[in-house]
């Protein structure tokens, strides 16, 4: 069955794969004109009913190959020559000449069809062995590596290792899904393969989902090989339900569909060995013809499955219960021979999937693992690097906040007790710092008598006095008008008799207004820090808040609440 499964993949893997031409052959008049497209189309058509006419086409397509110089031709040409005759030697030249050119798809396939040749011989190891020179050379192209894969499935399966087949037989179906490739002819092989394997499996409700979709996309082709295939998983599994006069039905439709069509050998020995057990649950003697329409089988093809097997115990209880010993000892030595077949086969396959497919898979998932982990560690790393950093650049803010706070908390509380504010802010030059440079020299030149100065000291304190200070409009401008001097002069006696530029001035002289009176009227201590600016003269909270602490080395906050306890 499984062998049949593989020969429905072949007309697509076939079309893309390529020993001499027929000796002698020449290409007639008729055909020399031509056109390839026409040759393989019309080989196709042929080879359904002629293969021997078929062979015509296949040698006029790699004569004509030869003749132009298209090594791809010449490679399609044995190709098709191994479609008419199954010889391997075609195969070889179809790689020999793809190797020439460097066409590693026509090399996969290639070997690929060697892989397929040698799985329908029984020799597993030799496909095996093919079918991982196909993978080497199919790693940019998807659809033969899947194809590749889905065929590892079916060698797996003949281990009865029935959950990595089923992996691989679903990963193919997914991959024709999403490529919108389900109108394939082996979509439904697919699809026949995971129904006999959740058959295999007894997982029978599944298997029937799967038969039928399987003969839903049939309906659309009336293939019988496809029917007849999946009509095969179908009794199967009415006789596993022990629904046997059903299971008959079926089978014996197979058989003659089989027989009629001479279609896949395992596959008529699967169907008469599942009637012979239909009849036998039955408890009809009939089985027995039906026992030995297979083991004439499993004689003339030396092809046997484990499940075919079972048919030689129940020949030999049978005989041995009648006490016929000649029938007794024939079915004894068929079934050594059977177990001989099974346990060579199955050992070297085991053994070679074992080493050559499932370790290096293993090992390169190991790899990848190791690499992915190696690349987890590092991200890991830099990580908890860069969060380290973050926390401890966290902390000493936090603790440079934490100093800063009990700093201000301790100013605010020497405020309180002063009955003058503490002035921190750093003497500035005597020039007006926001001047432009031209009138900073120039200011610097200008020199005032004692007498200017005096006057002008004493129009400071009757400032000073008056409050006049809190005048929001108050500019260097307007106080130099209302003291009947100039700018520059003021500037400079601003800067002679209190040691600061003027804006220094005027701050400290509202910063110095809004403390004494935030200590003696407590309703202020109420009031926002906007309205508190706004009582002192400042344009916005933010210079007010700004010129507090550059003066007092706390906020107006700290202030307030060291006030309140």
């Amino acid at each position: 069955m499984k062998k049949n499964i593989l020969l429905l993949l072949l007309s697509l893997s076939l079309n893309v794969c390529f020993s001499q031409s027929i000796k002698g052959f020449r290409l007639s008049d008729s055909l020399k004109g031509k056109s390839f497209e026409y040759l393989e189309n019309t080989f196709d058509k042929t080879l359904k009913i002629n293969s021997k006419k078929a062979e015509i086409y296949a040698n006029s397509v790699l004569l004509k190959g030869k003749k132009g110089g298209n090594e791809n031709k010449v490679a399609e040409g044995y190709l098709l020559l191994y479609k008419t005759t199954s010889d391997p030697l075609y195969l070889d030249s179809m790689i020999m000449i793809s190797k020439k050119v460097q066409n590693f798809d026509n090399i996969s396939r290639g070997y690929l069809q060697k892989g397929n040749y040698y799985y329908f011989k029984s020799d597993y190891s030799k496909s095996l062995e093919n079918y991982l020179f196909a993978r080497d050379f199919s790693k940019n192209n998807k659809d033969i590596s899947h194809i590749i894969n889905f065929n590892i499935g079916l060698l797996k399966l003949e281990l009865d290792s029935y959950q990595e087949s089923l992996k691989l037989f679903l990963d193919y179906k997914k991959y024709l899904e999403y490529n919108n490739l389900t109108v394939r002819k082996d979509y439904i092989s697919c699809l026949y393969a995971i129904a006999y394997t959740y058959s295999k499996m007894d997982q029978l409700d599944l298997s029937d989902s799967f038969v039928k979709l399987g003969l839903e996309k049939n309906s659309l082709k009336n293939n019988k090989k496809n029917y007849s295939n999946l009509l095969l998983v179908s009794g199967i599994n009415s006789y596993k339900r022990k629904q046997y006069d059903q299971a008959i039905k079926k089978l014996k439709n197979v058989s003659k569909l089989i027989k009629d069509h001479s279609y896949n050998a395992q596959n008529l020995a699967l169907s008469e060995f599942y009637i012979g057990m239909s009849l036998y649950g039955s408890h009809n003697t009939h089985f027995l013809d039906k026992f030995k329409v297979v083991d004439s089988i499993i004689i003339n093809t030396n092809d046997v499955t484990s499940e075919l097997r079972d048919l030689y115990p129940i020949l030999i209880e049978h005989y041995k219960k009648t006490n016929d010993k000649e029938n007794q000892l024939l079915y004894i030595e068929h079934l050594l021979d059977v177990d001989s077949i099974l346990n060579k086969s199955n050992h070297i396959l085991y053994t070679e999937l074992n080493k050559k497919y499932d370790t290096p898979i293993l090992l390169k998932e190991k790899e990848k693992l190791i690499s992915e982990l190696d690349s987890k560690n590092s991200i890991l790393f830099w990580i908890t690097g860069i969060i380290g950093l973050i926390l401890i650049v966290f902390l000493f803010l936090y603790y440079k906040n934490n100093k800063k706070i009990k700093y201000y908390q301790q100013q605010a509380i020497l405020l309180t007790k002063n009955p003058e504010p503490i002035i921190i802010e750093k003497k500035s030059s005597i020039v007006d710092n926001k001047a432009p440079e031209k009138i900073k020299k120039e200011i610097s030149k200008i020199t005032l008598s004692e007498e200017i100065l005096e006057s002008l000291n004493l129009k400071f304190k009757q400032f000073e006095e008056s409050k006049d200070f809190l005048n929001r409009n108050l500019t260097l401008d307007s106080l130099s008008k209302e003291f009947n001097t100039n700018r520059d002069y003021l500037s400079k006696a601003v800067n002679e008799l209190k040691g600061k530029n003027f804006s220094q001035y005027i701050n400290e002289l509202r910063i110095k207004y809004i403390v004494e009176e935030l200590k003696m009227n407590p309703k202020l201590q109420n009031l926002t820090i906007a309205g508190i600016a706004e009582e002192a003269a400042f344009n916005n909270s933010e210079s007010f808040t700004n010129s507090f602490k550059k003066i007092t080395g706390t906020l107006p906050s700290y202030y307030i609440k060291a006030l309140k306890t």
